[in-house]
């Protein structure tokens, strides 16, 4: 399969404590699909939800003006996650066309966990060459 076609860009956050704010922007340019995860590591602690808040939003520029995209928040569902591998995975799949170029991830988690978001964009107007470009450390095709 050759998906030079895609991009990975990803945002780590070793600690985001409850109730506070993990945000990624994304800048969309030269794309038309993307596939959004935030991953919540395990937490011992049962909540009302593992994120108060899980949503996306857009904007024209980076840095400011987003607003809320309708549709693209998560309610997310309660429970512990005590040995678990990971304790969640909230996903969002968005058609860029007719988007806002950045998208911006916002989430709360309701205990204090890492959080990662990993957005994989798609359908290239042009297709990467590199790893760079990709926006991996490797790349292994057959």
């Amino acid at each position: 399969m050759n998906n030079s076609g895609e991009k990975s860009v990803t945002k780590a956050a070793a600690s985001v404590a409850a109730n506070a704010t993990h945000s990624h922007e994304i800048d969309t340019l030269g794309f038309k699909y993307a596939t959004i995860d935030v991953v919540y590591s395990p937490f011992t602690a049962a909540t009302a939800g593992y994120a108060s808040v899980c949503k996306v939003q857009e904007s024209d520029a980076s840095g400011s003006g987003q607003t809320d995209v309708t549709g693209l928040a998560i309610t997310a569902g309660a429970g512990a996650t005590t040995g678990a591998s990971v304790g969640a995975v909230a996903r969002f799949n968005v058609d860029l066309r007719g988007r806002k170029r950045y998208l911006t991830v916002v989430t709360s988690p309701g205990n204090t966990v890492a959080v990662v978001t990993n957005a994989r964009l798609s359908k290239a107007e042009s297709h990467a060459v590199t790893a760079t470009q990709s926006g991996v450390n490797n790349v292994a095709s057959l």
